[in-house]
């Protein structure tokens, strides 16, 4: 089968390699769409920090097959398996957790102190024709929710779990960043009541995805962020940032456009430490909160969203074919577009 695996920064090759067989407890998924994630960008343009050594929990490491935001149909599967059946359309919750560390035991597994997640860390990867999970791992498909969408439950519900992070509900809201996960937390505030959502973005076809779904969109290279953010709450401030970005400047930013006691959930990958000014956070009693993956019940209610309507993929989703992965890779790094499927093909009409 075709997978696209990374060896090395800057180094994703698309290439032949054997086609997996489920043992027991695992299902076997054709692969219809791969999303291409920050962390994949990161793994490729940086020098790999995932993959660099094994895995302590699944011992895996370079060559690794990319794509952790997947989904397909269900072909076979292994001794021990009832939870999925072939033909089923499925999505996959890519982490993968030891069960024993003290994380894992309070509840926390998506915190799993060896934690790994397929596609990342973990064998096999959704760039590829077809891949085998832990049927632990798969998430039916709602009747009228598609491959596609299907295929973006990760990355919303990582936009989801950061504004549930932020406990509001009504109000108003701040979102840094209109990339993927930022468009998710915009649809994710959106669907806990709350409609004034400013959208912070430099892109110009990313603002208008944003606008388009119900954002006020600011350019941060046009206006001064906080002096509009304080202009349209009447000087009080939002009630919550989301900081999506993954830049010292748009968190700052985030920090100065809140209302007293308001958190800023940063879920954004940094590339190194980020300085930020503490007597803002003191003066104001301000809440800076971390947001890693999703735990249980998070992918479960995205699902439960889109089989509702919400999170819409109109506007600011682009296909391509396997072929052009490191294309994809550079214009997601460089803001040219929201979100990019890789469409998976079918050869020799499996």
């Amino acid at each position: 089968m075709l997978a696209a695996r990374l060896y090395g920064a800057k180094d994703l090759r698309i290439e032949e390699m054997p086609e997996p067989e489920p043992g027991p407890g695992e299902v076997k998924i054709r692969v219809a769409h791969a999303g291409i994630c920050g962390t994949d960008v990161h793994e490729y343009f940086e020098a790999p920090r995932a993959t660099h050594e094994p895995n302590p929990l699944t011992g895996a490491t370079l060559p690794q097959t990319l794509g952790h935001e997947f989904a397909g149909t269900v072909v076979a599967r292994g001794e021990g398996v009832d939870r999925a059946a072939p033909g089923d359309r499925v999505c996959v919750r890519p982490i993968r957790t030891c069960g024993v560390c003290s994380r894992c035991t309070e509840g926390l597994d998506h915190l799993c102190a060896k934690l790994a997640a397929i596609g990342v860390t973990s064998p096999g990867g959704g760039l590829a024709e077809y891949v085998v999970v832990p049927t632990g791992s798969v998430h039916r498909l709602p009747d009228g929710v598609s491959l596609e969408q299907g295929a973006l439950a990760e990355p919303m519900a990582v936009a989801l779990n950061a504004v549930e992070r932020a406990g509001v509900r009504g109000g108003s809201a701040l979102v840094t960043g209109a990339g993927a996960v930022g468009m998710g937390a915009l649809f994710a505030l959106q669907a806990n009541g709350v409609d004034d959502v400013l959208v912070v973005e430099p892109s110009p076809s990313r603002r208008a995805a944003a606008e388009r779904h119900g954002a006020r969109v600011l350019d941060p290279g046009a206006v001064d962020v906080v002096d509009e953010v304080m202009r349209h709450t009447g000087g009080r401030g939002v009630d919550a940032a989301v900081e999506c970005a993954g830049r010292p400047d748009a968190l700052n930013t985030a920090i100065r456009s809140l209302a007293a006691r308001a958190p800023v959930v940063m879920v954004a990958l940094y590339s190194g430490p980020v300085a930020i000014d503490a007597s803002v956070v003191r003066l104001a009693e301000l809440a800076l909160l971390g947001s890693e993956a999703y735990p249980d019940g998070v992918f479960e209610r995205v699902l439960d969203h889109m089989a509702g309507g919400r999170f819409p993929v109109d506007g600011w989703l682009e296909h391509i074919p396997l072929a052009d992965a490191v294309a994809g890779l550079h214009d997601v790094r460089d803001a040219r577009r929201t979100k990019v499927l890789v469409d998976i093909p079918v050869r020799n009409g499996s």
